[in-house]
C-alpha cells in the first residue's frame, strides 16, 4: 500500500500554489493600503474667507470655512473672538455640504479675530481648529497665544481643539486600523482556505 506523503511546499516559494498564495496577501495588503490613507485623512479645511492672516478693510459680513468633502450636519459651529475672548458671534452657523458659513454682526470694530470652529467630518471623526485675521489699517496680530494660532489653516491636517473635542479624538483609535485588520482578517483567511485545500487536492492524488 503506498504511503500517502505530502510534500510541505513553502508559501514564498514559486510553483505549486505558492504563487496564488502570494497573490492573495498582496492583494490583501493592497487593499489595506488603499483604504487607510482615505480613512484617516478625513475631511480637510482646505480654504477660508477671510483667509488666514488677512488683513480686511472694513469687517467681513460672515466666516466661510470650505472642506474637502460634505460635512455631517451635526456638531459643527464657528465662534470669532476678539483679543479680550468676547465671542462676536450672534446667529448660528450654517452648513451646506462641504460649506460651513457663520454671519457676523456690522458693527464689527477694528483689531485682531480669531476664528475657533469645529465639525465632524463625513466618516463621522470630529475636527477642529482656529486661525486670525485682521480688521482695520491700524490692528497689530499677536493678540493670541501661539498654542492657538492657525494650527490649521487651510491645506493643513486638522488639529484637535481644547475641550471635550480633543478628548474625543486622542481616545479613539486609528481610523485606519479598522480598514486594516479588516483586510488582514481577509488575507490571512484566503491564504488558510487555499493551503487546506491544496493539502486536500494532494492527499487525493497519492491516495
Amino acid at each position: 500500500m503506498p504511503k500517502n506523503t505530502l510534500t510541505k511546499t513553502p508559501w514564498w516559494r514559486p510553483g505549486q500554489g505558492g504563487v496564488s498564495v502570494l497573490a492573495i496577501l498582496l492583494l490583501g495588503l493592497g487593499i489595506t493600503l488603499g483604504s487607510a490613507p482615505a480613512a484617516s485623512a478625513h475631511d480637510q479645511l482646505i480654504s477660508s474667507t477671510p483667509a488666514p492672516g488677512e488683513r480686511l478693510k472694513r469687517a467681513p459680513g460672515s466666516i466661510v470655512l470650505n472642506f474637502r468633502a460634505p460635512m455631517m450636519g451635526l456638531g459643527y459651529e464657528i465662534r470669532v473672538v476678539d483679543s479680550s475672548a468676547r465671542n462676536w458671534v450672534q446667529n448660528e452657523s450654517a452648513l451646506t455640504g462641504a460649506a460651513l458659513t457663520q454671519p457676523l454682526p456690522p458693527d464689527l470694530p477694528e483689531g485682531e479675530y480669531q476664528v475657533r470652529w469645529r465639525a465632524v467630518s463625513g466618516d463621522g471623526h470630529p475636527i477642529s481648529g482656529s486661525y486670525e485675521f485682521l480688521v482695520g489699517a491700524t490692528a497689530t496680530s499677536g493678540s493670541f497665544a501661539a498654542g492657538n494660532r492657525g494650527d490649521t489653516s487651510p491645506g493643513q491636517s486638522p488639529a484637535a481643539d481644547a475641550g471635550p473635542t480633543n478628548e474625543d479624538q486622542s481616545a479613539a483609535p486609528p481610523a485606519w486600523l479598522i480598514p486594516v485588520g479588516i483586510g488582514g482578517a481577509a488575507a490571512l483567511g484566503l491564504y488558510l482556505a487555499v493551503r487546506v485545500v491544496t493539502r486536500l487536492r494532494r492527499a487525493t492524488t497519492n491516495n
